[in-house]
């Protein structure tokens, strides 16, 4: 016969200081877990439209960084009509590579939001370790010019500077390696083979930068016999 598994409820000073932080976020009254109406609850069922018995490691991990994304949607809102009334000098920072790792852990760090995070684990009784691995790396950088560029831009958000990066949205990011009879093997990294909760698409911004060149494409057919 099994026990029910008891879930300790948060202490009114760490509720008072989770409510704090939030209205500093400006995040409004939703809850981020525990209700019907909460963050994670709302995201893991509407987003893909799956009842909860049904519902994998991937869902969950989806759910939970859109809701930390929710929250740090309103501080960047917060964040630009900051900048935009008092019109400070910026940093444009253009890197080939930003070798950024996974954002769901950083994010709850810079946040301040570990506290929640570890109360929705406890409720939802989510194998955290699990949940992370269902993040990939992001492709977008490699090796010591990708770090450095990341260290740039975390330094700057350290130092509260008006600074936005700019790179390349890797596809299949740079690529994965293998080593076979003592030769490298280059293969695809396909880090978007599914959606990553973090992106945001902005069509509406977009550019066509133009180049003065001019590209000729040449298609070479083998030429044999058929038997």
């Amino acid at each position: 016969m099994t026990s029910p598994k008891i879930v300790s409820s948060p202490t009114s000073t760490e509720l008072d200081t989770t409510s704090k932080l939030l209205n500093q976020y400006e995040a409004g009254p939703v809850e981020f877990v525990g209700t019907a109406n909460a963050l994670y609850e709302r995201h893991l069922v509407f987003d893909n439209v799956v009842d909860l018995a049904d519902v994998g490691p991937r869902d969950r991990f989806e759910a939970v960084a859109r809701s930390v994304r929710d929250v740090l949607s309103q501080r960047w809102i917060r964040t630009e009509n900051t900048y935009a009334r008092q019109n400070p000098k910026r940093v444009y920072y253009l890197s080939m590579e930003f070798l950024i790792g996974r954002s769901l852990a950083n994010n709850l760090t810079n946040l301040l939001l570990d506290p929640i995070a570890k109360q929705a684990v406890k409720e939802k009784d989510l194998d955290w370790l699990g949940l992370l691995e269902q993040e990939p790396d992001a492709g977008l950088g490699n090796g010591g010019l990708g770090r450095l560029a990341a260290c740039f831009l975390d330094s700057m958000a350290t130092m509260q500077l008006p600074a936005v990066g700019y790179g390349l949205r890797y596809e299949y990011g740079i690529f994965k390696q293998a080593i076979r009879d003592g030769w490298q093997q280059e293969q695809p990294d396909n880090w978007l083979d599914v959606a990553d909760p973090w992106e945001v698409a902005r069509p509406h911004e977009k550019v066509e930068v133009k180049l003065n060149c001019s590209f000729q494409v040449r298609v070479r057919y083998a030429v044999g016999a058929c038997m």
